[in-house]
């Protein structure tokens, strides 16, 4: 079987695990094809005859794992047609035969959880939070964000990242979440208010229903990431002009979960990014999908 890919970067076998790849046959039996370092062309070839091969699934093994068993982590699949499959994330990352939404809604900074103690506004730049703000400018026409639906070895997971692409990017994650079986994102993260909110009890408190977090202090004395000061300005700009901060979403592993606070660090994929931009808190703040960033592949048998 010979793959070709597109968009898997290399994986640190520590910390992110590994790919294998998979034939599956009409018995719905898995036949494990080895594991492989990504490459624009990979062959491989199985220990033993598939009789009726029908599909081809790409996944992400977990660090240190050793079982014969495909892990929940589908990254790529796609059904044979004569030799040929098309790989794809739909229906391997996704539920069902849902793509990635190309219009998920918005995102907008303030910081709600100090407003009760300091009023409005107060650090409005050091927050992030996904709702809509302008609803009748997305197409669900209300306050939730809609991000589809991921299959049960997968979550989303929400970031500012000052410099990103840079060798020094530094990235604060705000928490992981996952979407209703609706689409919508109606509920906080795992990290409520934020590690750095303030807020001691900032995970069980109670928190605005969307995910999000602030940016302000850091009464627990968790390691900052990059030794930056708090508050953060997520308007910041660069020394030519240009907007130093970008709100990403990333799909992780659902291993992930359970992150050391402020140590977390973002897996590959990262179907959506922008530029927080210039201007206050209040201002809507559209989250772009980036298609161009998602993986993609095809299988041959020979």
């Amino acid at each position: 079987m010979v793959l070709s890919l597109a968009g898997l970067p290399p994986l640190d076998a520590l910390r992110e695990g590994s790919y294998e790849a998979w034939m599956v046959d009409r018995q719905g039996v898995f036949h494990s094809a080895g594991r492989f370092a990504p490459s624009v062309s990979v062959a491989l070839t199985l220990p033993e005859a598939v009789a009726d091969p029908v599909s081809v699934i790409i996944t992400v093994e977990p660090p240190f794992d050793s079982d014969a068993q495909p892990s929940k982590q589908h990254l790529l699949q796609g059904a044979f047609s004569g030799a040929n499959a098309t790989l794809r994330v739909v229906g391997a990352l996704t539920q069902g035969d849902l793509a990635l939404r190309e219009r998920p809604g918005q995102f907008t900074i303030f910081t709600p959880s100090d407003n009760a103690i300091n009023g409005y506004p107060s650090h409005e730049e050091a927050g992030i939070w996904l709702f809509n703000m302008a609803p009748f400018d997305t197409p669900q026409g209300d306050m939730w964000v809609r991000l589809t639906q991921l299959q049960a070895g997968w979550i989303y997971e929400g970031w500012v990242v000052r410099d990103v692409g840079l060798p020094g990017a530094v990235w604060f994650s705000y928490g992981k979440f996952l979407p209703d079986q609706t689409g919508a994102v109606s509920a906080r993260d795992d990290q409520g208010w934020g590690a750095f909110s303030g807020v001691l009890d900032f995970a069980s408190e109670q928190s605005e229903e969307f995910p999000g977090g602030d940016f302000i202090s850091n009464p627990l004395h968790l390691p900052v990431p990059g030794d930056l000061l708090l508050p953060l300005n997520l308007t910041e700009k660069t020394a030519a002009g240009g907007s130093r901060w970008t709100h990403v979403i990333t799909i992780e592993p659902a291993w992930n979960k359970g992150e050391g606070l402020a140590t977390e660090r973002p897996f590959f994929l990262a179907p959506y990014s922008d530029a927080v931009g210039s201007g206050g808190p209040g201002l809507p703040r559209t989250i772009t999908y980036r298609a161009s960033v998602i993986p993609s592949g095809s299988a041959v048998l020979r």
